[in-house]
């Protein structure tokens, strides 16, 4: 093998989640006084709750909603959600992406009347007519699929049922329309870089209306009667999650972020016109995500050979599809990412493409 000369990115990290970190970030600069202490002492709490009221300042989330901390990520929070609210009325599910393959999953265990909504070829489901009184659950940005939902003008205002939604490739990259979604989950190690660990629930006034002690829940699932916590959290990786929050407000915040996401996918379609090997997996533009992007292979490659020899190199880590996914090519190509390096992958694609084809 004849490696060119071609310049590597600074960073390989174009991770889907856990996320590249910004470059301001540094261990040095992480408070870790509170490490060691019992979470509930009255210090440790109103650090908690003022790092939970930042969020909320940073992502526009109204004054009336509720912010919970949760463990097990975006996925605890989603799984806590589906098994609290749910089984009151009927669910209309949309699906277009694999996460929501895993709720929709999660749904048919609590035996609800399902409307399913499903397209998983690269197109949304139809999404006219939904029943008025029925709850909805569907996720935002597709992390699977790289594409999105857009925008919820399909829920009518007077809709009688709860509007949830993982929100969780979408939080940190699009002034989301909270007054309009009852129940959200996210986490924090996608679009801001920070840490894996915990999951935030935001819920509305109609959503915790809706909550009611559910007697057969197993108390780590249940969201009823609790003020911000649920159980013992990471203080090291919420130390970590307001150090990345601050190094987000001091770049210009959401609009700084989506307008980096913007450029960086521009890259990527720049790139993909005319190529003989890739193509968006999204086959409308408006329903692409701002990130990821999501490629699929329009030859055969060798393409675990591909990403061991760009993970060696150091080129490139963790950019295969998801493991449910078509096989292709995975870029979070969100604000923390370099456009430079962005440019450099894909030069190093070109390259691989050719020498790994079939």
């Amino acid at each position: 093998m004849i490696i060119p000369k071609l310049k590597k990115p600074k960073s390989p990290n174009f991770s889907s989640g856990p996320t590249k970190k910004p470059d301001e970030w540094s261990v040095n600069k992480l408070n870790t006084s509170f490490l060691g202490r019992y979470h509930r002492s009255n210090d440790i709490k109103s650090f908690i709750n003022d790092v939970l009221n930042k969020l909320k300042k940073t992502l526009n989330i109204p004054n009336t909603y509720k912010v919970l901390l949760f463990p097990g990520s975006c996925s605890g929070a989603m799984e806590a959600v589906v098994w609290s609210f749910l089984g009151d009325k009927a669910v209309t599910a949309i699906i277009f992406d694999y996460w929501g393959v895993s709720w929709y999953e999660d749904l048919l265990k609590l035996n609800l009347k399902i409307e399913l909504r499903k397209n998983l070829e690269g197109d949304l489901p139809d999404l006219n007519d939904i029943p008025m009184n029925n709850d909805i659950v569907f996720v935002w940005t597709g992390t699977s699929t790289g594409m999105t939902i857009n925008n919820i003008d399909f829920v009518k205002s007077s809709h009688d049922g709860l509007v949830i939604s993982d929100v969780t490739s979408a939080a940190f990259v699009e002034d989301l329309p909270w007054e309009k979604i009852d129940v959200s989950v996210f986490s924090w190690q996608k679009a801001l870089g920070s840490e894996s660990q915990h999951g935030i629930i935001v819920m509305s006034p109609k959503a915790m209306k809706r909550l009611k002690k559910r007697n057969k829940l197993p108390k780590i699932l249940s969201i009823y009667d609790h003020d911000f916590l649920i159980n013992t959290p990471s203080l090291l990786s919420i130390s970590d999650f307001d150090l990345c929050l601050e190094i987000f407000k001091k770049k210009g915040g959401l609009k700084f972020s989506k307008e980096a996401a913007i450029k960086n996918r521009s890259i990527l379609e720049d790139w993909v016109k005319g190529n003989q090997f890739v193509r968006f997996f999204c086959k409308k533009k408006k329903y692409r995500a701002l990130t990821p992007s999501f490629l699929i292979f329009k030859k055969d490659l060798n393409h675990k050979q591909m990403f061991s020899f760009l993970s060696k190199k150091k080129i490139a880590f963790d950019i295969a599809n998801y493991r449910k996914a078509k096989s292709g090519i995975r870029i979070w190509n969100g604000s923390n990412i370099k456009k430079n390096d962005l440019i450099a992958l894909t030069n190093w694609l070109d390259w691989s493409f050719n020498y790994f084809r079939l």
